[in-house]
Parts: structure tokens; C-alpha cells; sequence
């Protein structure tokens, strides 16, 4: 530790004196419950948070002061250094209020003004692990009250709450919430402390800790809220490397960035590509699983094993230990997944209540404040795995049955009456999942499949939630069948980015285009995300995906859509459905057509500037509603023709054209480059080179349009 001036001395006295009685508050909180976890003071918190380091790992180090980026106060105060408060700002639709978090806030961190330089603990109380390279996963860890995962008086997960403040080298700040961490092996008992991040930038990172004490605490946004112990004020610094970009990460999410939300209809990579979605929506119980702690048959529910699976596991590949697969069966089948191209799946974290009534994060189905931490370090296992293998994790965080948004709707600590939509539970589920996954780059936040949320209701559980979550991952609303009730309600809103439409077959092409327009209309363009095919029962089985590639699949993409996911339907083993699907392979000709259409625009087109426009299309098929079009007018036309029976003829202005004809059903391109010439604005397009009778993409560029490489996306 650093020597300090005199002055500096007194005042770490003064912050002494002042830890001192604050720790007598908390202990007068605590007289009478169960003395199972006892506070560590912070003099023991500090001793205990000392030893060796190894390879990965850096002690934290006392920042030196300096002014503010902008030159800009701090709205911070000194002591005892509470982190920044969401702050809340009125509604640009005048209903409610949207809580904005650190990263959005336009706060420059500040970091001088927290005064954190102050502290004793600054050199050694936490300890920073991981890659410790750009948008690589790191820990920062602390030694404080120890605890288990099953007590009361105070709980764990509710009664204290760490918050880090991460502070970049360009001066940007983010608050990150932290988690009791147990042993920080999965085990319930310990006195381990984390908080988990992804630096986005190189350089010297500085580190501050909150860490306060009081019932309900953790759910708490106002950061003074509960008395500052242990590890109180400890800061420190690390070093991120840049990334070397390697060809054995090329589908890895953590080379690319966070997938963000840019003020458009496509969501992008910070240091990447723009994204076009073509996942899977079922299972909706994929954690139900064999592998991990107390996943168990019950009356509602399945256990999968994904036995076909196990032999895509490959060597190298992560574990689950204890499992009866090692985690074999469900590792393979993301793998399987990845390798046949589809790149996001749909999840719920806890669907008790609900559908399937076998998947759930806490210690018991009945106790919602105490978590399974065994459970969950499992699922960052397969998280993570996810992401290295390029797959988005679309975490849906209720289901449309009352008993299920119920579960988490008990009364508040506080007495607040049940049924309360920003109940204890609630926000305490929320904060644990941004918690421990939050880091990973491609999440997408649904607040509940087939969602009933009034307009209101949605906005407090988006606002509460984008204040947690420091990376703003995309969030999105499910509408029930037929009803967009959720999206009129939430046009505008700054919370959301985002849908995930539930559509008849029929309709698929219609509602990318309604909602585009509505959304942009409203100042805040979403991603349409196509996320249930219906009808329910027979959703894509092994024998439709012809004709869903026909009524959905390009009419959905070739419309604007940032994304589409396949509903599997209800059927029995060994196709399997939406809760017991078992074999991803009973799907693969879908998988193959998805990613032919998704790799076509990505590879050949600008999507990200291209637009719908059917009405530039003229004289084909009617087959299936007729021909789709995406265009950036003047330079690159994608048409879609269900049936290329008829000759076409595409609007364009007058000048020379190159036209290349894309096969669906191949994903490859048939026969050479033909040079067309458009007069008097119109450009016909003739026939493929064969199977007129088929489905057909036409691929339309100007004489001297170059198509922009992903290395050059804007």
C-alpha cells in the first residue's frame, strides 16, 4: 500500500471513525437474527481477501486522482463512495418513468470524486481473473461475509448488495451488480463476493466497490440505501490487452463485441458485423436438463437428456461434473446447433407455474430469495459455451400463465401487497440473472412470453431492468396470438428495442412491414424479431419446412426482419415439440434453409440499408402472395419469387445491372453473371436457369455497386 500525506491520513482516520458507527447500525440490524454468517469488519474482510496471486490474476491498486474527462463535478459524493444512481427521467410519452443506467446516462465516470483513493482496503481486497482481453470474461472477486446460500437474517442474496463501478481509459463508467459467489466453485457455503464483466476497450481499467448491508438491500436502486462493510470503498486497477483476432474464434461472440441495439432495424456487433437472426424458439425448457442440480421430473414437467447429442460433444469441450453425461448431451447439442447454422435460442430461466414446471434458479421451487449456486455456475458452463460457438441466448423471463407471473409476485419485504408487478422476488431475479450472465455479449432480455403486462406494467419491469443491466442488451415483449395490444402500448418507448411477434404463417411478411414502419414512426426504430410460427400444434415439424420456406421464412426476411426463430409445435417423441424435443437433427432442413437465407444477404447484400419495397415488382407468380423485395434503390435489389413460373419486371432507374440467380434450396448461386440494361425505369428480370416451377432469388446490382465485406460495415 501506498504511503499517504499527512492530510490524507487524517482523513482515512476521519473515513475510520465514520466505517466505525456505520458498522454499529448494521449490527444493531442484526441483533437477533441468526448468527449462521456473521459480518466480516473490514480489517478481517481485507486480511482475508490477501494471499498469492497466479497466471490471469491482478491485485487491485490504488488510483491516483485525476480530473473528470469532461470537467465535469462528480455528482458523486466522497464517502462512504455509493455508486451512481439510475437516473430518472420523464417518459417521452409522458407515461411513467424510464430509469437509465450508468452506461446510458452520459455520466463520464467521475472516478476521482469517489473517493476511493481514500480507502485502506484499496491494494489487496479484490482480486481481478479472467483473460483479461477486450470483451473477454473477468471476475473480480472479494472475500467478505461469509454466509450460505440458505440463510436468513441476514440473506445473502437479498441483504447485501455489490455494486462495482468499472472505469474505462476513456473515461466512461459502468455499475455492475455483484453476487454472493459461495465457494466460488458452485458451492453454497464460502465467503466469496463477484462481480462479472467484459472490458470494451484497452488499456488501464480502475475498479471501485459498493458493498451494503440492510434488508432488501439488493433490490434497492438507490445506491446510499443500507450501511457501507467489509470491503466498503476498495478500489483498484487492471490491465485489458486488445484482442488478437484468431481464426480458431472466428464464430465466437467474445471476438466480436456486445450485440447492441444502434437506433435501427438490425442489431450489430460493437466490433463487427450487423446480425440477422435465424434461431430456434423451442425447446422454451432447454434448462430442463439432466445435468444440472435439482432438475427433476415432476407431473407438468420433462427432463431432457438430448441423448442423440452426445456424440457431438468434442474433445476439449466443457464438462458439467456430476452430471450424468458430464454435460455431454447438452454441449453437443449446441454444438450440432452452431454447426448447422443456427445462431439463438429461446429459454425460459424459470417456468414454474407455467408449461413445463422443471426449470428454476433457486434453492427449491417455493423459496424464490435463495439460489441454487451449484445450478447456476452449471448454466454459465453452457452460457458461455453458447456464445463460443456463436449462439444468442434469448432469455425469456415469464410465461404468459397467471400462476407462473405469479410465482414472483409475492408481497414485498417492505409489506408491499401481493401481486405487486415490481414485487421483491421479481427484482431480485432480474438482478441475479444480470448479475452472473450480464457480461456475455448476445443476449436478448423478453419480458414474458405472450405477455399480459399492461403498457405500464412493461415499462417498470424494462425500466428496472435496464437500470441493472449495464450492457443495455436488447429487450423485447411477446404479443399473444393475434393481439399487439404490448407493442401499442410501448411505440417510442426508450426501454425497448425490440419485438418477438407471434404470427399466422400468412401474416409473417405484413407485420415486419407494420412494425418497421410503426416503430420508426414512433423515434425509436425496433428490431422485428419473428420468434412463434404458428398454428401451435404443428409449428415446423420434419416435413413442412418446404413450405414454411415459402410463407415465412424469405417473406419474413426479404420484408426487413432482423431475425426469425422456429416454433417446433407439440407432437410426440422422436419428433418431439416445444417441451420435448430431443434431437435438433429432426429439424435440419429448416436449419439448412435459414442459414442459406441469412448467409445470402449477409455475404452479397448491405440489409442494414436496404429497405422493403414489393411494389417495385411487377408481373410475377402470384404463387404464396406473390414476390418479395429488399432494396437499396438504384444499387442492390434481393427479389424473392415463391414461384418463378412468370417473368418478372423489377422498377429501376435506367443503367446496367448485374443479375445472379440464388437457388434456396442449395444456398448456391446457378449459372454465370447475366448483364442486364433497364430502360424506361423498368428491368426485367426473365427466367432462372431451371425448376421455373420452384422458388427463386434474384440478385440485382448496379454495373458498379461493390458490395461492402463485413470488415467494412459501417
Amino acid at each position: 500500500m501506498s504511503l499517504l500525506p499527512a492530510g490524507r491520513s487524517r482523513l482515512v482516520v476521519i473515513g475510520l471513525l465514520l466505517a466505525g458507527l456505520a458498522l454499529l447500525a448494521v449490527a444493531a440490524w442484526l441483533a437477533g437474527r441468526s448468527a449462521s454468517s456473521p459480518l466480516v469488519a473490514p480489517t478481517a474482510a481485507a486480511e482475508e481477501a490477501q494471499g498469492s496471486g497466479g497466471a490471469g490474476e491482478q491485485r487491485g491498486e490504488e488510483p491516483s486522482p485525476q480530473p473528470s474527462p469532461t470537467g465535469r463535478e462528480s455528482v458523486l459524493p466522497c464517502t462512504p463512495a455509493p455508486l451512481l444512481p439510475c437516473e430518472e427521467e420523464p417518459s417521452p410519452t409522458g407515461r411513467g418513468s424510464v430509469y437509465l443506467p450508468a452506461a446510458l446516462s452520459g455520466y463520464d465516470g467521475g472516478f476521482a470524486a469517489l473517493g476511493c483513493e481514500q480507502s485502506p482496503l484499496g491494494d489487496d481486497a479484490g482480486t481481478v481473473t479472467g483473460e483479461l482481453a477486450v470483451w473477454q470474461p473477468l471476475v473480480l472477486r472479494f472475500a467478505g461475509p461469509a454466509a450460505s446460500a440458505a440463510d436468513n437474517g441476514p440473506n445473502p442474496f437479498l441483504d447485501y448488495r455489490l455494486t462495482v463501478r468499472f472505469a474505462a481509459p476513456s473515461g466512461r463508467a459502468y455499475d455492475v451488480p455483484g453476487a454472493f459467489d459461495g465457494d466460488d466453485r458452485g458451492g453454497g457455503v464460502g465467503d466469496q463476493w463477484a462481480a462479472r464483466f467484459a472490458a470494451d476497450e484497452p488499456g488501464r481499467w480502475r475498479w471501485c466497490a459498493s458493498f451494503r448491508a440492510g434488508p432488501g438491500v439488493a433490490v434497492d436502486l438507490d445506491p446510499t440505501t443500507g450501511a457501507p462493510l467489509a470491503f466498503d470503498g476498495a478500489a483498484g486497477t487492471f490491465d485489458v490487452a486488445p484482442l488478437e483476432a484468431q481464426g480458431s474464434r472466428a464464430a465466437d461472440f467474445f471476438t466480436l463485441g456486445r450485440l447492441e441495439y444502434v437506433d435501427g432495424h438490425y442489431l450489430r456487433f460493437r466490433d463487427g458485423p450487423y446480425w440477422i437472426k435465424t434461431g430456434t424458439n423451442s425447446p422454451e425448457n432447454l434448462l430442463a436438463y439432466v445435468g444440472f442440480e435439482d432438475a427433476a421430473d415432476t407431473p407438468a414437467g420433462f427432463r431432457h437428456a438430448y441423448a442423440a447429442h452426445v456424440a457431438d460433444w468434442r474433445p476439449g469441450d466443457p464438462t458439467l461434473p456430476g452430471a450424468t453425461d458430464e454435460g455431454k448431451g447438452i454441449i453437443g447439442a449446441l454444438n450440432y446447433l452452431a454447426e448447422a447454422g443456427v445462431n439463438s435460442v429461446y429459454f425460459l430461466p424459470m417456468n414454474l407455474g407455467g408449461d413445463g414446471h422443471d426449470t428454476w434458479p433457486f434453492l427449491s421451487p417455493d423459496d424464490v430469495t435463495h439460489y441454487d449456486l451449484g445450478k447456476l455456475a452449471a448454466w454459465r458452463v453452457v452460457f458461455e459455451h453458447a456464445q463460443r460457438r456463436g449462439i444468442a441466448l434469448h432469455v425469456v423471463l415469464s410465461e404468459t400463465e397467471p400462476a407462473n407471473r405469479g410465482w414472483l409476485d409475492d408481497a414485498d419485504a417492505d409489506g408491499a401487497a401481493v401481486g405487486a408487478i415490481l414485487s421483491t422476488p421479481r427484482r431480485l431475479f432480474y438482478r441475479e440473472l444480470v448479475a452472473r450472465f450480464g457480461d456475455l455479449p448476445a443476449i436478448k432480455w423478453n419480458l414474458g412470453e405472450e405477455s399480459v403486462y399492461s403498457g405500464d406494467e412493461a415499462v417498470a419491469l424494462a425500466g428496472y431492468l435496464a437500470a441493472l443491466d449495464w450492457a443495455d442488451h436488447p429487450i423485447a415483449l411477446h404479443n399473444p396470438a393475434d393481439w399487439f395490444g404490448p407493442y401499442e402500448d410501448t411505440l417510442g418507448r426508450p426501454e425497448f428495442s425490440a419485438t418477438s411477434i407471434q404470427y399466422q404463417p400468412d401474416e409473417a411478411g405484413a407485420l415486419v412491414e407494420r412494425w418497421r414502419a410503426a416503430s420508426a414512426g414512433a423515434g425509436r426504430p425496433w428490431v422485428i424479431d419473428m420468434d412463434e410460427n404458428r398454428p401451435a400444434q404443428e409449428g415446423l415439424t420434419p416435413d413442412n419446412a418446404g413450405p414454411l420456406r415459402k410463407t415465412i421464412l424469405y417473406d419474413t426476411l426479404f420484408s426487413g426482419a432482423g431475425g426469425i426463430e422456429w416454433y417446433l409445435g407439440y407432437h410426440p417423441l422422436p419428433v418431439g415439440g416445444d417441451l420435448n424435443v430431443e434431437d435438433f437433427r429432426t429439424r435440419a432442413e429448416m436449419w439448412a434453409y435459414a442459414t442459406h437465407a441469412r448467409h445470402f444477404l449477409e455475404e452479397n447484400t448491405p440489409f442494414w440499408l436496404m429497405t422493403p419495397a414489393d411494389a417495385l415488382l411487377s408481373g410475377e407468380a402470384e404463387d404464396y402472395g406473390g414476390g418479395e423485395v429488399l432494396a437499396l434503390p438504384g444499387e442492390v435489389y434481393a427479389v424473392y419469387l415463391p414461384s418463378a413460373a412468370r417473368p418478372a419486371t423489377l422498377a429501376a432507374p435506367d443503367g446496367d445491372y448485374t443479375l445472379r440467380w440464388y437457388d434456396p434450396r442449395t444456398g448456391e448461386f446457378a449459372g454465370p453473371p447475366l448483364a442486364l440494361s433497364a430502360a424506361g425505369g423498368a428491368l426485367l428480370l426473365g427466367l432462372p436457369p431451371g425448376n421455373t416451377a420452384g422458388d427463386w432469388v434474384a440478385l440485382v446490382t448496379a454495373a458498379a455497386y461493390v458490395t461492402p465485406l463485413p470488415a467494412a460495415y459501417p
